[in-house]
């Protein structure tokens, strides 16, 4: 270190690790005048620092023959050097290396050193700001405190119709009759997501070619919005605390369409696919929507790139008809022949398709996903995994939606969660004798820390008998349920196959601005907030707080357990070892 530096405690041992990294070359003029302006930048608060660092940066480029093109400070948060020309030196790294710099006397040959192409456009291969379907079409409202109330009027509370009509006399003599409206004061609880980042000092300073902070800080944006995104469909408050409650969690029941029933016991046995039965469950779940004492008008259906895709076919079946109908009318070279089913026309109005690709994401276990270090997102403590899994088959269970297509042998593998919704690894049980009209009870006993919020449980497709060692075990289950964990006391989860793995579920929302059923209310929007600095670390927060928030719940719906035909992932199939998308 100069002895023209004189250090408090606090940023000291900073110094000092930055002060090593540039080993040999510490007394050049260069690294001279970015450690100055690294103490500057820990021992004052106004932009003075920039300035003198500025000056004491272009006197020493001067000294080593440098021309200084721009020298510049971003509103005191950085700073970064443009140079023209180059210094005087025989070899000399294209780039420097973040947080090092090369020792020279290691250096055998030539070929690790010389100037290379540098593209300075960041490709992102990560998600898509458009890609937050549901957030981004829901009007965005303030609210100004973390328990937000609203009023609702219910009912009107009048008699049936019909039932409002009085003979003369009853009504100028008798006793009148009256009524009330029904009335609510409903409130949700917002939520806070968040997400830490942090960067090195000197991967600040340097900045050459992008500004990692910027990058950092978009990523932690766009890895809340995902949470934020998925929760409005599926959020659960009951089992994950932290959470916000979803939609999923708020439709009334009677809004909530079972497609499988719909299939096996309608449209089957008319000769409808899969994809027609959809279409056709879409258009009669919205008019029962719209019908009495509902009142409500669905604009749009939203559903998965995979729901999507099944049933575009549709179009061309259709087409195809016409144009067979038509024959050699002239008509028909007008028509052209492509799989585009954008919405669909109904007496009750128009309803858009919209594709959100994160409806299903948690379908996979979290330990199927690898992370960008090499694991998987699975945790192997706090939360744990369950130390067993046992499971037992009863047979003529009211309820039951096990069938002749759905029995036989299951494979369940089972997670803990925290109130976070980490999860945990997988504990794995193989149950035989699943019996149409039967069911299949789980016992799930936790680990000895009982730190669990809940249990996630995850099944095979029929006939699988994976033990969870395989390479690729982890792709051939899906998500059914959850049941909450009670400490280091054994829970149970009872399957009914009420939902089917690998099924997919559309919901059906009025987004009418003019109706104002859906909204998401916040009471921080995405915000950044900066960090002390630790060590040599410069970290920051990207934060926002709020939730969905239902405010006509019974006029929007879903249709779940939508089994496409000839999907990758087949609940009827023994193997399934596909990994998720992108991996």
């Amino acid at each position: 270190m100069a002895k023209d530096f004189v250090l408090d405690d606090l940023h000291a041992r900073a110094m000092n690790g930055l002060a090593k990294q540039f080993g040999p070359h510490l007394d050049a003029p260069l690294p001279q005048a970015i450690l100055k302006l690294a103490s500057e930048m820990g021992t004052k608060s106004d932009n003075a620092y920039g300035r003198e660092a500025s000056r004491a940066i272009a006197k020493s480029m001067n000294a080593e023959r440098w021309t200084p093109a721009d020298v510049k400070t971003d509103q005191g948060d950085s700073m970064r050097v443009m140079y023209k020309g180059r210094p005087p030196v025989t070899m000399a790294k294209a780039d420097l290396d973040v947080g090092t710099l090369t020792n020279f006397s290691q250096i055998t040959g030539g070929q690790s050193l010389g100037y290379v192409s540098l593209d300075t456009q960041m490709a992102r291969g990560t998600v898509r700001p458009r890609s937050f379907t549901l957030y981004q079409a829901m009007k965005k409202s303030a609210a100004y405190q973390i328990v937000d109330y609203w009023p609702y009027a219910g009912n009107t509370g009048g008699k049936l119709p019909g039932s409002s009509f009085a003979d003369y006399s009853s009504a100028t003599a008798g006793a009148l009759s009256t009524n009330a409206g029904q009335y609510q004061l409903n409130n949700i609880t917002l939520k806070m997501a968040v997400d830490g980042r942090a960067i090195t000092t000197a991967l600040a300073a340097q900045n050459s070619f992008v500004d990692i902070g910027e990058q950092e800080t978009a990523n932690a944006a766009l890895s809340i919005l995902e949470s934020v995104n998925w929760t409005n469909y599926w959020g659960n408050s009951t089992y994950y605390a932290n959470q916000p409650n979803g939609l999923e969690s708020q439709l009334p029941s009677g809004n909530k369409f079972d497609w499988y029933d719909y299939y096996t016991t309608v449209a089957s046995p008319a000769g409808k696919s899969s994809a027609q039965a959809l279409f056709d469950l879409i258009y009669e779940g919205t008019a029962t929507i719209s019908s009495y004492r509902s009142f409500g008008r669905p604009t749009h259906a939203f559903m998965s790139p995979q729901a999507m895709g099944s049933f575009q076919g549709i179009s061309t079946t259709l087409l195809n008809n016409i144009l067979n109908e038509i024959g050699g009318n002239s008509a028909a070279r007008a028509l052209t022949i492509n799989g585009d089913i954008a919405g669909m026309r109904t007496a009750f109005g128009e309803v858009a398709f919209e594709v959100d690709l994160f409806i299903p994401a948690r379908d996979y276990p979290a330990q199927a996903y690898p992370t960008p270090t090499g694991g998987t997102y699975a945790t192997t403590s706090s939360p744990w995994a369950p130390t067993s899994v046992s499971g037992a088959t009863s047979t003529g269970v009211s309820g039951s939606k096990f069938d002749s297509t759905y029995s036989g042998t299951f494979t369940y593998a089972v997670a803990g969660m925290d109130a976070s919704m980490n999860e945990s690894q997988l504990t794995w049980v193989t149950v035989t004798g699943v019996a149409a009209g039967g069911s299949v009870t789980l016992t799930i006993n936790p680990n000895g820390a009982g730190s669990n919020a809940a249990f996630r449980v995850y099944r095979s497709g029929v006939g699988n008998t994976v033990t969870g060692t395989g390479s690729t075990d982890v792709y051939q289950v899906r998500y059914i349920g959850e049941v909450v964990a009670s400490g280091t006391s054994a829970v149970t989860f009872t399957d009914l196959n009420a939902k089917i793995p690998g099924s997919e579920s559309i919901f059906l929302l009025d987004m009418d601005d003019a109706d104002d059923a859906l909204d998401y209310r916040y009471l921080l929007p995405l915000s950044r907030i900066n960090l002390f600095q630790n060590n040599l670390l410069m970290p920051w927060a990207v934060v926002t707080i709020g939730a969905p928030r239902v405010r006509i719940p019974k006029w929007h719906g879903m249709i779940y357990n939508y089994v496409a035909e000839n999907t990758t992932w087949s609940p009827t199939r023994s193997d399934n070892p596909l990994p998720p998308p992108g991996v």
